[in-house]
């Protein structure tokens, strides 16, 4: 397009028609590029280039609901998002190349995030440039101060927001505006004056006015102190798994047009979209959960979001960890965690936790029940979705480990799946039967279309049992006569370990540190002759162990204030943490004696904790602390010579001695059938001529 400029012109307005525009979007984020030149005689061209994009944002109800959301382009967004502080190990504030920058709405988008909050900060360009061009909502905060509302931090925050959105105001990925968090810097004497929530009211109408385009938040609340005008009533929760249920629930039934939850006092709802703006689980323990399995948590919070469709979404704190929060998806230095869900159900990522489609199975993610017990699995299927989808089904194995650790596979099933877009509803249970022997099973089901198309995965878990298992058990097992005789961890009778040796909730995890052993002495069945055994095996769950911080002989009460920079940078100090799987491993090497003969060397390639751990979790008590949460190890099993079962008959006791040399002091960690990963207690196992 071509426009003469008059003389001593100092502006110039052109409009350009596009008749079909191609909208941005989360799937296809279309961006127009934009040449604008001047050249005239006798100046030589000046060029600038820029780009735009194209989109709407508004609320609408959730189709066939009358549940808000926001939307994009009139198509409501199910909001899954995280929150961005946006720091880095080697420059804090500052990433060290752009395509690191890029790189952060990439990692967003690879486990199925459609948001981000940057996080009291002003955003980078360059990362609202990347939202831009690859697709990611950000919700962009004003930064806050600490202190009292007086005339100089309003004047800043005034300059700030104003300032902001100048800036920014074209960039198609933002959609809202958040003036406050917190309620920070808005409580005079710790009280938020009626006088200060009247600004605030005055700053999202000074946003509006700046902005008519997008959502203005008031302020990000953890104190149920939304004031008016705002359009969005968010609210913050710090919970463990198992609290998101009852909160969830009453969040949707106080939250309607009038209502004054989540509102400061002379306040009432309207009809904005109602949605998480953080949670997570890093606050929701004592003293916060340190660094932490925060996976298993985390996927019953999915499980439990999903249920309430009226919550238009949620904020996962965090995108990656900081100095005093550990729970990020990424560690400090965007390292990779691992949450082991794809080991429980083959395939499963955390994208299936963030899938628009979603079936959400039992409240619990492990329960107990009794061999041969019919169980009817509950599923809620949460499609926040209108692509055309056709011939779904539900795809369902029952499989696990028996007592002696050994995979069994007990039952399959399908059936179909109805849809329509946008279908949140309770379906028909699932129902399966137990096992008729005790074990840990584990029921995963995925949902297929017609072309056998996973579009989503999940899974649940059961502690099938009737009882402690006997110490000493005759069995018939695939054709086979087996003699087990099991003794628990804690029944040690001997024990030394150079840093230290320590017990977890009576017993049922025995922990030494450095270099070292343990001994058990088994009882010889006086009815029990060894010339009558074909083979024998002595098999535990195990693992290396780490003294963390919190463990040390010395260690003391973390001091100060985490969000003022006080306390300790050692995650492990906190007394409920236990570092997630991560990238960097912690490996030991545990020698297995019996009767003072080898009978066998195996490595332990670290001390791991995440959703593998499911026995470690369900002993968990539901008391705000964690001990040693979703720790779980590796399955060993050292064979037996005939020689030293003729010894063992002879001295009346079976001597096994575990070994960690100090060329290697990575510790051990021996689990019983209530902790780890499998239902099993260190065990001899007897087969029978």
């Amino acid at each position: 397009t071509l426009a003469s400029i008059a003389k001593g012109t100092q502006e110039v307005e052109q409009l350009i028609p596009i008749p079909n525009p191609r909208l941005w979007s989360l799937d296809d984020p279309f961006l127009y590029e934009v040449t604008v030149s001047v050249r005239g005689n006798p100046m030589i061209e000046d060029r600038v280039s820029t780009y735009f994009g194209m989109r709407k944002v508004s609320v609408v109800n959730l189709p066939g609901t009358e549940f808000p959301y926001v939307a994009l382009n009139n198509k409501p967004v199910y909001m899954q998002l995280t929150l961005d502080q946006a720091y880095h190990p080697d420059g804090f504030y500052t990433f060290p190349t752009d395509a690191f920058t890029r790189d952060e709405i990439l990692r967003s988008k690879s486990i199925g995030l459609n948001g981000m909050r940057v996080h009291i900060k002003v955003p980078l360009t360059r990362k609202l440039y990347w939202a831009d061009k690859l697709g990611m909502l950000i919700m962009a905060d004003l930064p806050n101060s600490w202190g009292a509302p007086d005339a100089d931090a309003r004047q800043e925050s005034e300059y700030t927001l104003k300032a902001m959105i100048e800036r920014d105001f074209n960039h198609p990925s933002i959609f809202s505006w958040i003036t406050f968090n917190e309620t920070w810097g808005l409580k005079t004497d710790n009280k938020y004056l009626p006088e200060t929530q009247k600004w605030v009211g005055e700053m999202v109408t000074l946003a509006k006015t700046l902005d008519p385009t997008r959502l203005v938040e008031d302020n990000s609340a953890c104190n149920y102190d939304h004031v008016t005008p705002t359009d969005l009533n968010t609210w913050h929760a710090y919970l463990p798994g198992y609290e998101w249920m009852d909160f969830l629930a009453n969040a949707c039934n106080n939250t309607y047009e009038g209502s004054t939850w989540n509102f400061a006092e002379g306040y009432k709802q309207g009809k904005q979209p109602m949605f998480n703006s953080e949670c997570g689980n890093v606050w929701g323990y004592e003293g916060s959960a340190g660094d932490v399995d925060w996976s298993w948590d985390y996927h019953l919070m999915m499980n439990a979001f999903r249920r309430f469709p009226q919550c238009a979404g949620w904020l996962y704190t965090e995108h990656h960890d900081v100095i005093n929060e550990w729970n990020g998806y990424w560690r400090y230095d965007r390292s990779e965690k691992y949450t082991g869900m794809e080991e429980l159900a083959p395939g499963m990522t955390l994208n299936d936790l963030h899938g628009a489609f979603y079936l959400a199975l039992s409240e619990e993610l492990c329960q107990d029940v009794k061999p041969g017990d019919t169980v009817k699995v509950p599923v809620f299927a949460s499609f926040m979705s209108d692509r055309p989808a056709s011939n779904l089904q539900i795809q369902w194995t029952l499989r696990g480990w028996t007592r002696l650790g050994e995979t069994a596979w007990y039952d399959r099933g399908s059936r179909e799946v109805p849809y329509t877009p946008w279908m949140n509803k309770a379906l028909e249970p699932i129902t399966v039967q137990m096992p008729q022997t005790p074990g840990l099973a584990i029921l995963t089901v995925a949902l297929v279309d017609g072309t056998q198309t996973v579009l989503h995965r999940n899974f649940t878990t059961f502690v099938v049992k009737d009882g402690a298992a006997p110490r000493d058990e005759k069995i018939h097992v695939d054709g086979k006569n087996l003699r087990v005789l099991r003794v628990a961890p804690q029944q040690f009778n001997d024990a030394k370990w150079s840093l230290k040796q320590w017990n977890v909730l009576d017993g049922l995890k025995v922990n030494g540190a450095g270099s070292g052993y343990f001994e058990y002495r088994i009882p010889w069945p006086d009815n029990l002759d060894s010339n009558a055994i074909a083979q024998a095996t002595f098999r535990m769950e195990a693992s290396a162990k780490q003294l963390f911080g919190k463990d040390q002989e010395n260690a003391t009460k973390q001091e100060g204030d985490f969000m003022l920079g006080g306390g300790t940078h050692d995650p492990s100090r906190n007394p409920n943490a236990y570092p997630m799987t991560d990238e960097e491993k912690f490996p030991s090497l545990v020698r297995v004696r019996a009767m003072g003969e080898l009978a066998g060397s195996f490595e332990l390639s670290d001390d791991s904790a995440d959703h593998r751990g499911i026995l470690s979790w369900h002993a968990q008590p539901r008391d705000k602390k964690l001990r040693e949460a979703g720790s779980f190890g590796y399955l060993i099993s050292a064979a037996l010579t005939p020689e030293m079962l003729q010894k063992a008959k002879e001295q009346k006791e079976l001597v096994i001695r575990l070994e960690v040399d100090a060329a290697l002091p990575g510790g051990l960690a021996i689990y019983g059938e209530n902790f780890g990963r499998y239902p099993l207690d260190p065990s001899i196992i007897f087969v029978m001529k």
